[in-house]
């Protein structure tokens, strides 16, 4: 008897023992869980450009280094911005060259997860823009003016070009730039969650290369969701901002023509020769009419 219920306080012991362990593993989680959850990024609505402070003004030269998610404010100053919100994510990214020689243009292909009366739903409490900062390569540029034209056609809510934007430099003499351009969230309701989104972009002069052609390489871009109430009663205003977490997309690599180091003589002789011929012919004609 006395055995039996030995056995049965050893059983008891062990149990609250099991018990309160997984508590403890619960609550260890929960925590943890608690401290790596990021918190949300914001910026003062008075500030347009997310990029402003990726680019090094002393040198005018993007500083790869620096995630853009670090020069934005967290913490205290954002917190409820976005609890209980059901934020639009996106699940599909896709992104391509299309065009020929040195003029491009980069095409954006998206898809939203949201159904689209949850995205509609969202959009008529909250302004919501999509950011797309794409960071060129040396030896590609985009033309601020041209850009200008697509904010006119509301193409573009805005669009800012960081960086080097001396469009007459040769890839050789030139730094890199990056491109920020805004879209409303909205256009993206009346095609069944979808967007496309193309950006003009132009190669400059690459250096000579026997192969014939200057190879450069796109990253992936950095995507972000901006969003704030359509009425703010009290507080500073500010835009909550999202990272969309984009996978790293398929690389657009570009093949740029170039000129073949070999062919300089013959190429300077013949340019050479032509001149020379058309001032006499100028000349001549001068003299003789």
């Amino acid at each position: 008897m006395a055995v039996a219920s030995g056995r049965g306080l050893l059983a008891a012991a062990l149990a609250v023992a099991w018990i309160s362990s997984a508590a403890a593993d619960a609550m260890s989680s929960s925590e943890q869980a608690g401290s790596i959850r990021k918190p949300i990024n914001c910026m003062p609505c008075s500030r347009k450009y997310v990029g402003d402070a990726f680019l090094d003004i002393s040198t005018c030269q993007l500083d790869q280094r620096r995630h853009l998610a670090e020069t934005l404010y967290s913490g205290g100053l954002c917190n409820g911005l976005a609890d209980d919100l059901d934020v639009p994510t996106l699940s599909e990214l896709h992104r391509q060259l299309v065009g020929e020689g040195s003029h491009r243009r980069l095409v954006y292909s998206m898809k939203f997860g949201a159904f689209q009366d949850a995205v509609l739903s969202f959009l008529d409490s909250y302004d919501a823009h999509l950011v797309v900062i794409e960071k060129l390569p040396n030896g590609v540029f985009a033309d601020p003016f041209e850009l200008q034209h697509f904010v006119e056609r509301k193409v573009f809510l805005d669009v800012s070009v960081f960086g080097d934007t001396n469009l007459e430099l040769p890839s050789a003499l030139s730094n890199r730039s990056a491109v920020e351009f805004h879209v409303d969230l909205r256009s993206s309701t009346s095609a069944n969650n979808n967007l496309v989104i193309d950006l003009p972009l132009h190669a400059r002069y690459p250096p000579l290369d026997a192969s014939g052609y200057a190879t450069v390489e796109f990253g992936s871009p950095d995507l972000f969701l901006r969003y704030h109430k359509k009425k703010v009663h009290s507080g500073p205003c500010l835009w909550a901002l999202k990272n969309l977490d984009a996978a790293p997309v398929e690389k657009a690599v570009w093949r740029v023509p170039c000129g073949d180091e070999a062919h300089i003589g013959l190429v300077s002789s013949m340019t050479f020769l032509s001149a020379l011929i058309c001032s006499v012919s100028i000349v001549l004609a001068a003299l003789i009419f």
